[in-house]
C-alpha cells in the first residue's frame, strides 16, 4: 500500500505487523488494520497515537503462534514453518529433562546433606527449588502450561540468589547455564496455548530415565555434563537411524549449545582425555546432515 495517504498510526499498526511472519500478514494485514483504526477516526489520534499496549501484547503473542504454528488452529501454514515449531518444541522438551536429570542429583545431593549433618553444609529451603523441574515435567505432560514455565524457571532463581549471595561470577554462570537458558525460551515460546500437549506415555519413560541418571550420577560429582553430552551423541545416532528429523535437529542444536560448558572442562585439563573427544562428537552432532522430512508433521 501506498504510505502518502496513510496516517502515523497506520503506518505505526503497520509496522507492528511486521512482527508477524510474511505468509500470514498477506492474508490478514488489511484486515487487521481496519479492524484497529475502525474506532480511531480523530485528526490528532491519527497523527500522534500509537498501538496500545495491550495490542502489542497480542501482536506479540501471535507472532509466536504463527511463527511456531502447532498446525491445529491456523490455515495455510506452510510445512517449513510447522517443522520448526516442532523442533523448538522438541528442544524445550529436553531442556526440561535436563532439568529433571539436576533435580535427580539435587534428589541425591539433598539426601546426603541430610543425612550427614556432622560434615554436610547445612540445608538451605531454598534448595528445594532444584526439584522444580520434576513439577515442571509433570505439569506439562498434564497440559498445564503455565505452571510448567513458572516451575521450569525456579532453579534460575535459585541460582541467581546464589551469585548475589556468594559474588559468583556472572559470565561464567551464563555460560555453563546456557543450554538450560535456551531450552527454557524454547519452551516458552514453543508451548504456547495452540501447542499440542506432549505425549504423556512416551515421554514418562524419558523422565524417569532422566530422574534415575540424575539420581545415579549425583553420587558421582562433576559427571553430569559428561553423562549428559555422551547421551546426546547417542540420541543423534538414534534420530539418524530413525530418520527423525525433528529430534536430529533438536539434539543437533542441543549438542551445540553444550560446547559452551565443556569448554570450561577443557580448559581446566583435569579430564582432557574424556572431554575432547566428547566434544568433538558434540561438534559432530551439530554439524551432520539432518535427513529431511517427506512430509508435514503430525498434530497431535
Amino acid at each position: 500500500m501506498d504510505e502518502q495517504g496513510m496516517s502515523n498510526l497506520e503506518r505505526r499498526y503497520r509496522w507492528l505487523l511486521r512482527v508477524l511472519p510474511k505468509w500470514y500478514r498477506q492474508d490478514r494485514e488489511e484486515e487487521m488494520v481496519g479492524i484497529f483504526l475502525a474506532d480511531r477516526t480523530d485528526d490528532l489520534d491519527l497523527e500522534h497515537s500509537w498501538p496500545g499496549w495491550g495490542e502489542t501484547g497480542a501482536i506479540l503473542g501471535l507472532a509466536v503462534r504463527t511463527h511456531l504454528a502447532a498446525g491445529a488452529a491456523l490455515t495455510s501454514v506452510p510445512a517449513r514453518v510447522m517443522w520448526r515449531g516442532e523442533v523448538v518444541r522438541v528442544l524445550g522438551m529436553i531442556g526440561l529433562l535436563l532439568g529433571v536429570f539436576y533435580a535427580g542429583a539435587a534428589i541425591t545431593n539433598l539426601s546426603v546433606a541430610y543425612g550427614n549433618p556432622e560434615w554436610a553444609q547445612p540445608i538451605s529451603w531454598w534448595r528445594l527449588l532444584e526439584l522444580a523441574p520434576i513439577v515442571a515435567f509433570a505439569a506439562l505432560l498434564n497440559g498445564r502450561r503455565t505452571p510448567a514455565k513458572i516451575a521450569a524457571f525456579a532453579p534460575v532463581v535459585l541460582t541467581v540468589a546464589t551469585l548475589a549471595q556468594t559474588g559468583g561470577h556472572v559470565v561464567l554462570w551464563v555460560l555453563f547455564q546456557l543450554p538450560g537458558i535456551v531450552t527454557f525460551l524454547c519452551l516458552c515460546l514453543g508451548f504456547h496455548r495452540e501447542a499440542p500437549t506432549p505425549p504423556a506415555r512416551r515421554l514418562l519413560w524419558w523422565g524417569g530415565g532422566a530422574l534415575l541418571l540424575g539420581v545415579l550420577g549425583g553420587f558421582a560429582t562433576g559427571t553430569g555434563l559428561l553423562a549428559i553430552a555422551l547421551i546426546t551423541v547417542v540420541v543423534r545416532v538414534v534420530a539418524f537411524v530413525r530418520g527423525d528429523f525433528v529430534l536430529g535437529r533438536a539434539v543437533s542444536l542441543f549438542a551445540l549449545l553444550q560446547l559452551a560448558p565443556l569448554a570450561f572442562l577443557l580448559v581446566g585439563g583435569e579430564v582432557l582425555v574424556i572431554v575432547l573427544p566428547l566434544a568433538v562428537l558434540l561438534v559432530l552432532c551439530a554439524v551432520a546432515p539432518v535427513r529431511k522430512p517427506s512430509a508435514r508433521p503430525r498434530v497431535s
